[in-house]
């Protein structure tokens, strides 16, 4: 293994968990040759999601997928058991191209000629040529790519994703078998950029070059794991050297660092100490993203005692400041991340604009709020009739959060996609609507789809998040003993799953249960003490028995906890003044407009108690 090996201890319950001291592979010049551990100088103890002993680090659930060919994992929930078998321990040729029992026939029989019996045969690349535009050095593919099967056969091992099908099929979309993560923070930058260990899928699916038709194997031999060319070459195969490998270009003197293309457009990341990865949306370098909202530059990946505005004048001098016209949809998407009252129409922008990467308008549709937003409501139920699943998987995302009455008017149409992950999305459209709202005709075929959700939910019972997932779809449907007992499955499985205690308390306030809803998050808390969600939902809790007194502390160690929500401010900002009058109320919710950078909610209800106070004018110029 490059550029490190892991070691497996095994456990009881049939399990083989990843030790976090490993060996690293490279040459001993490099810094390798030796013992190291994955987390630095971390403190990963045994209440760590990140301990070796816990979930995130079992082979057969987070390795073995993408390590093994044809893998099985059984798990017993009952035995608290799993029982794993593999056709092979690597990665095989059946892992990308299918079964091969037919390719093995036709090599015995010693046929020639294309149907050579393989299940899935990655040849969209035959007979293509990329050809230099004289006036731009830039590639064009001599035709257009119709297909993504190589794209989605390495998807399922190089992205972010969740698994949806019980033995994903070879050659088949991906979003019948898997959910990519959409582009958002915390796992990426703002601006799109790659921050948490995503692997490179959502990343090229933002790329130019993806746009363009370029393929996977276009750069990589998938055989041999290397590059077509060593460094830039691989890149000069396509872009015109005479033209881009120039110091005209590059800005640096050519041979240098800096005037490798990798270093610029594909801004490299560490994970594990030791795994340098680069980022795949083929970006260029935008100082004044960085300058705005502080995402990642890659000139200051070497310069590293430049800041953006001294990247931003060495560009401009070059000729190559900031294009006129609409900003490039990179820094409308880190706006809509940074700038709460501008959200909104940013979104709604990127989500209608053709010329922008489908990843991200998809991106962007799943970060909208839809309640109460009839313009929003029809904008998104356009995409839903989109020939690209992709951006139906979105649009569906945002119908999520619409009025009840939207989701009955659009969702019962995706219970017939044809493609699984928006089926999936399309049960929690229409669970919370409640059966009276559906159509009678649609009825049946809503339950067939809910079986097909919880079948699907039953993939990973090892993991709180799949009976929380459950829990709260037996809830909408008001099934609320098997809710209560999923949830409390959750937290017997991982007592550190903020969720479920949060989600099991709220349904015991719909049950008008509170003091059971206060005892399950005081059990929360006591393994969680400085969880900001559950002192806010104790918060809640204790406002709703009439015990403001007790209440305001948790609410307000909710609210300036680092990791709080606007929402949490907004809690503890209305409780101060039911108890303290508007004058607290106002102090506070005022510092916290300026942290939560002027957040819509928290304005609203700062004009709201200045109106109480009296102070119409200053009122007036918020809602204005």
């Amino acid at each position: 293994m490059d550029p490190l090996q892991q070691y497996l201890v095994e456990l009881p319950g049939g399990r083989l968990q990843a030790l976090p001291l490993a060996w690293d592979t490279r040459p001993a010049e490099q810094g390798g040759q030796r013992w190291f551990h994955v987390y630095g100088n971390e403190s990963i103890d045994h209440t760590d999601v990140l301990h070796w002993t816990r979930l995130s680090q079992n082979w057969e659930t987070q390795c073995a997928d993408c390590h093994s060919t044809g893998l099985t994992t059984a798990y017993d929930i009952e035995a608290d058991h799993f029982d794993t078998h593999w056709a092979e321990i690597d990665v095989a040729c059946e892992a990308c191209h299918g079964p091969g029992s037919q390719h093995v026939d036709w090599a015995r029989a010693g046929a020639i000629g294309k149907d050579d019996g393989l299940v899935v045969s990655l040849n969209e690349r035959a007979g293509i040529r990329w050809e230099q535009d004289a006036t731009t050095g830039m590639p064009r593919r001599s035709e257009p790519r119709r297909t993504s099967t190589e794209i989605d056969t390495c998807a399922p091992c190089h992205s972010r994703r969740s698994r949806i099908a019980a033995a994903p099929v070879s050659g088949t979309g991906l979003l019948d078998s898997y959910v990519p993560a959409f582009i958002r923070p915390p796992l990426y930058y703002s601006d799109g950029q790659v921050r948490e260990e995503v692997y490179v899928y959502g990343s090229f699916l933002q790329s130019r070059m993806y746009q363009r038709g370029v393929t996977c194997s276009d750069c990589h031999e998938p055989h041999s794991l290397q590059v077509r060319s060593p460094g830039a070459a691989v890149c000069l195969q396509c872009h015109q050297k005479e033209r881009f490998a120039t110091e005209a270009h590059q800005l640096h003197v050519p041979g240098s660092k800096g005037a490798d293309c990798i270093e610029c457009h594909m801004p490299p990341t560490t994970f594990m100490q030791v795994d340098v990865r680069h980022d795949h949306s083929f970006r260029v370098p935008r100082p004044e993203l960085a300058s705005q909202f502080g995402t990642p530059l890659s000139c200051n990946g070497c310069h590293r005692d430049r800041g953006a505005d001294w990247a931003a004048g060495v560009l401009a001098k070059a000729g190559r400041g900031p294009a006129d016209g609409e900003p490039h949809w990179s820094i409308r998407l880190a706006a809509a991340s940074e700038l709460p009252l501008e959200s909104r129409d940013l979104l709604l922008g990127l989500a209608a604009d053709a010329l922008v990467p489908a990843m991200i308008r998809a991106s962007a549709m799943a970060q909208l709020n839809l309640e109460g937003d009839s313009l929003a409501v029809a904008i998104i139920g356009e995409r839903l009739q989109s020939s690209d699943p992709l951006l139906r998987l979105g649009a569906a995302r945002a119908l999520q959060t619409a009025h009840p009455i939207a989701r009955a008017k659009f969702g019962p149409a995706l219970l017939d996609d044809p493609v699984k992950a928006i089926r999936l999305a399309a049960v929690m459209v229409l669970a919370p609507v409640g059966t009276d709202l559906i159509p009678a005709d649609r009825q049946a075929r809503f339950r067939e789809v809910v079986d097909e959700y919880l079948q699907t939910q039953q993939l990973h019972l090892e993991r709180a998040e799949s009976h929380t997932n459950i829990a709260n779809l037996q809830r909408h449907l008001g099934r609320f003993d098997l809710a209560e007992a999923e949830y409390r499955v959750a937290i017997r499985l991982n007592p550190m799953f903020v969720p479920a205690y949060v989600n099991l308390a709220d349904l015991y306030r719909a049950l008008q249960r509170e003091t059971d809803a206060e005892r399950v998050i005081r059990q929360g808390i006591k393994r969680l003490p400085d969880e900001p969600a559950l002192r806010h939902a104790l918060g809640l809790a204790l406002v709703r028995q009439g015990r403001m007194e007790a209440a305001l502390p948790e609410l307000r160690a909710a609210a300036q906890d680092s990791d709080a929500t606007a929402r949490f401010a907004l809690a503890y900002g209305l409780a101060l003044d039911a108890r303290s009058g508007p004058a607290a109320a106002i102090a506070y919710l005022q510092k916290a407009v300026i942290r939560f950078g002027n957040d819509p909610t928290l304005l609203a209800a700062l004009a709201t108690v200045y109106q109480r106070a009296g102070r119409e004018a200053e009122a007036q110029a918020i809602i204005q």
